[in-house]
């Protein structure tokens, strides 16, 4: 039995296939064709030209550079602490045990209020030292005016009244030195023999108390610290190597913005951190309470030839750090020399000018500048 013949079928296929290739090169030939980006070409002095579109398309922004003012050293912890001026911490004159405590932490006292009653047997002691020497200046000044009379009259010499008086002056001395040792402290009238209740030197705020009902005291224990309400005082340390640059009057920045000035620097350094101690006072001691620690920023003098740009315009680059600064539409990669800044600016010095243009966004499309340099 014959087959019908192939050749129609082997027909139609090679007319779909001269087809299909027909169709995908015509396809191809009228495809739209990508755009290429615009090269770009670095000169002889190692910039690169980009006008305002190819700038933006690459997201480049730019800030003005500006003449230091001062050159930031951030990240100094400092410890907040009440001014010594206005401010007193409370000793116990003498040995005993508290018998009652009047004020407590966050009071707020006037000077002479009570603030703790301390029972001692040392107070026994110094009262009739007191008695004693009073009676004694009593009877020594009584007989120096006898004297001075006997002497008018010409019954002693001069050389007895003299004694007298000497004697006179001695007694008085002990006696204010007896009653200078009852200073500052009230004799508890009511109370048991020997009670006495410590008084607030100032008024303001009990920062601290450091007794409690039943504890025994020795002589000049600290019982209480006190400070007038005010600025407080900022306690930090800086590298010997800074010395030359901080002195009394430099401002220093707190982390919520406010602001401060030093007050007072140490004249030797600490033997184990090899720093300086250095005091500086709040504007205002909003939100600060005594022994916290914050992280401030000390304002020192900017170099003369220093320019201070944005935080965001430094590029890290191997040990050194470059800014990309644009000039007539030109990029040029200017290594830089970074002194100190903060979280917003940075202070820098090198090939750069006030008012050029520092680039803070997009700088990684730059990067072929530095392999030029």
């Amino acid at each position: 039995m014959l087959l019908p013949s192939s050749r129609p079928a082997r027909s139609i296929i090679v007319v779909a296939v001269l087809a299909l290739v027909g169709w995908f090169l015509f396809d191809r030939e009228h495809a739209p064709q990508a755009t290429a980006a615009p090269e770009s070409v670095i000169d002889a002095k190692g910039r690169l030209k980009l006008d305002s579109v190819q700038a933006g398309a690459l997201g480049l922004a730019t800030e003005p550079a500006l003449t230091a003012q001062a050159l930031p050293i951030s990240g100094l912890p400092a410890e907040v602490a009440a001014p010594l001026h206005s401010s007193a911490r409370i000793a116990a004159p003498y040995a005993g045990v508290v018998t009652r405590i009047l004020r407590d932490e966050g009071d707020a006292v006037e000077k002479g209020d009570a603030l703790v009653r301390i029972q001692s047997r040392e107070l026994l002691s110094a009262q009739a030292d007191l008695v004693r020497t009073r009676s004694e200046a009593i009877a020594a000044l009584q007989q120096a005016e006898r004297n001075e009379l006997l002497l008018k009259e010409g019954i002693i010499a001069a050389s007895r009244n003299e004694e007298s008086r000497a004697r006179a002056a001695a007694a008085q001395a002990a006696r204010e030195q007896a009653e200078g040792a009852l200073s500052g402290l009230r004799i508890v009238a009511d109370g048991v023999p020997g009670e006495y209740e410590l008084l607030a030197p100032i008024s303001g705020q009990v920062l601290r108390r450091m007794v409690v009902p039943g504890q025994a005291l020795v002589a000049l224990q600290e019982t209480y610290a006190v400070a007038a309400p005010g600025s407080l005082d900022l306690i930090f340390t800086v590298s010997v190597s800074s010395r030359s640059q901080v002195a009394p009057g430099m401002k220093v920045r707190l982390p919520d913005g406010s602001a401060g000035s030093v007050v007072a620097v140490g004249a030797d350094t600490d033997r184990a951190s090899q720093r300086l101690r250095v005091r500086a006072r709040a504007d205002d001691d909003r939100g600060l309470v005594p022994g916290q620690y914050v992280e401030l920023t000390l304002l020192a003098p900017a170099p003369a030839d220093s320019i201070s740009v944005p935080a965001a315009s430094l590029i890290t680059e191997g040990d050194g750090h470059v800014l990309f600064v644009l000039a007539e539409e030109m990029y040029r990669a200017v290594r830089v020399e970074r002194l100190g800044g903060d979280q917003e600016h940075v202070i820098v010095r090198g090939d750069i000018r006030t008012g050029e243009q520092v680039v803070v966004r997009g700088a990684s499309a730059l990067k072929p500048l530095l392999a030029s340099e």
